[in-house]
């Protein structure tokens, strides 16, 4: 697949020597929560715990 035009992520990473190693490093990206489930979930148990007192 060719693109016409290259969109550019902006991306957090750490990146971190590893111990006992020359010249290597780890890696890791930081990612966002995604809280959408826990939202949705949360108004599903609020909607159930009022019907159950109600």
């Amino acid at each position: 697949m060719i693109l016409d035009s290259e969109q550019e992520t902006k991306r957090k990473l750490k990146i971190e020597p590893i111990a006992g190693s020359y010249n290597s490093y780890s890696v890791d990206e930081k990612d966002k929560r995604d809280w959408s489930g826990n939202i949705y979930l949360g108004c599903v148990a609020a909607i159930l715990a009022i019907a159950f007192f109600s």
